[in-house]
């Protein structure tokens, strides 16, 4: 089915303003997509407005058009300010979809096109009605002297890409690491200097960007801000990259039949490198336990982690954790959670009984009326925050023990333990501390969410081998 797509910034349609907001900035205009089918114009409103300012729509050579926000500029969805990457990813999404539906439908409707772009956004059901409205080509609204775009003149490649970075079959963690890769890919094809179609995918080609995942350093660039630079990657980063970019060639193929690429599979992806993991002793947590802080942030982390320590769950599922997760057994107080990683992959429910202190911690912060969906504790918005807390209460607390670590650069550093502190530790506390008591794997596995025969499960207990270790040594004497 053949149809034509534009993005044009409605500056005829401009966006409620409080009464309440400056009114000399500039305003904000609907962000619609002009869908050309048999005729009949479909104008659709993706939810999002920018500033005229903020918009481009830029002509290549080859006569492609390209929209957008520019990069480091804000736009809105409804009231709320986002940022240009959550425009640009829509707009990707929403000729991705386009394309979908041409290839699944000999006739697409207004009906079918408008609920397959809701359910992509994620728009609500009541907002459907106002965001679409249907005129024929040929009537008297004068448009603006823009070209529309063939859909069949995009790079496919890209189209799917995106569409790669919104699957539903796997979780949205696995998506964040599909859109992190394809961001690389992206700043791989600006330094080659041209575009990447299928045609040109091979074995070279991910050999080339392997060696700029490996020399792709910007510390120096003071063009961009320090966080927005790009850092050197460690050889793990460089295969769970290089892996996921595989991944994509199998799914394009499985999914859309493409075949156009050629010796993918001649390439291996580097293996993964694990060291030793680093983990805390049930000393330093009961040093962290019993210490005074003059700090009222520091106690509250140090409490966020205590807690986090006496569950053992992944950061991600710990900031999910509900009033509804807490049930009561015979007396005894348990989280039940289902781990997001492996939710798509088997139904493990886990199940961990509350320690008295780990109690303590949610006495303290109880909240009287509580609804089910009410969070468990006031989490930081971010895991990079919490990570950066505690760093500062380790330290407060005087945990400086040195620990051997090795760089981006694979050269050894000795650090104290304050200066690494993440929020893995209390993950791989609750498994050591189970695992070195004897607790079996798999009874550790219901807890901490790890399904059966996981490699990773040895990445989070070291106390075995430390203690064989000890005992072998003493035989020498």
């Amino acid at each position: 089915m053949k149809y034509n797509l534009r993005f044009k910034l409605d500056v005829k349609k401009n966006v409620y303003i409080s009464k309440k907001a400056d009114m000399s900035a500039e305003p904000y205009y609907q962000i619609s997509a002009i869908i050309t089918i048999n005729k009949k114009r479909i104008n659709y409103y993706t939810g999002f407005s920018a500033q005229e300012s903020a918009w481009f729509n830029t002509i290549a050579d080859d006569g492609k058009h390209t929209y957008g926000v520019r990069k480091g500029c804000y736009a809105k969805k409804r009231a709320r300010v986002v940022p240009y990457s959550d425009v640009n990813r829509a707009l990707n999404v929403i000729s991705a979809t386009l394309l979908t539906l041409s290839a699944q439908h000999e006739e697409m409707t207004k009906e079918i096109i408008v609920e397959a772009l809701n359910g992509a956004l994620g728009k609500t059901a009541r907002n459907k009605c106002k965001d679409v409205e249907v005129v024929a080509a040929d009537s008297g609204i004068v448009e603006s002297p823009e070209p529309e775009v063939k859909e069949e003149e995009k790079n496919q490649f890209w189209v799917l890409a995106e569409m790669f970075c919104i699957d539903t079959s796997v979780t949205n963690g696995r998506n964040k690491t599909r859109i992190n890769t394809i961001n690389h890919l992206r700043r791989f094809e600006k330094q080659r200097g041209k575009e990447i179609t299928f045609a040109d995918c091979n074995a070279k080609l991910l050999i080339d960007f392997n060696v700029f995942l490996d020399q792709d350093e910007g510390q120096n660039d003071t063009t961009l801000h320090p966080r927005h630079r790009a850092r050197k990657k460690r050889q793990t980063t460089i295969s769970k990259i290089m892996i996921c970019i595989k991944q994509f060639f199998k799914w394009c193929r499985k999914h859309y039949g493409i075949t156009d690429f050629g010796n993918i599979g001649d390439y291996t992806a580097p293996p993964a490198h694990y060291g030793d993991p680093i983990i805390i002793t049930q000393e330093e947590k009961r040093k962290l336990w019993n210490t005074v802080f003059d700090d009222a942030d520091l106690e509250y982390t140090r409490d966020l982690f205590y807690f986090q320590c006496s569950i053992g769950c992944r950061i991600s599922d710990y900031f999910r954790l509900r009033y509804e997760n807490l049930v009561e057994e015979d007396g005894q107080m348990c989280i039940y959670y289902c781990p997001d990683k492996t939710v798509r992959s088997t139904s493990i429910i886990c199940r961990i009984p509350l320690t008295p202190n780990a109690i303590n911690v949610l006495n303290k912060y109880h909240i009287e009326d509580a609804l089910p969906k009410t969070p468990l504790f006031h989490f930081p918005k971010h895991s990079q925050t919490y990570n950066r807390q505690l760093k500062r209460m380790f330290k407060a607390a005087g945990l400086d023990r040195k620990v051997v670590t090795y760089n981006s650069y694979n050269q050894m550093e000795i650090k104290p333990l304050y200066d690494i502190a993440i929020s893995k530790f209390a993950r791989s506390n609750f498994v050591d501390t189970m695992v070195g008591n004897g607790v079996p794997n798999n009874i550790t596995g219901t807890m901490s969410g790890h399904i059966a025969g996981s490699k990773a499960f040895h990445r989070y207990h070291n106390r075995q081998k430390s203690q064989q270790q000890n005992e072998a040594i003493a035989m020498l004497d």
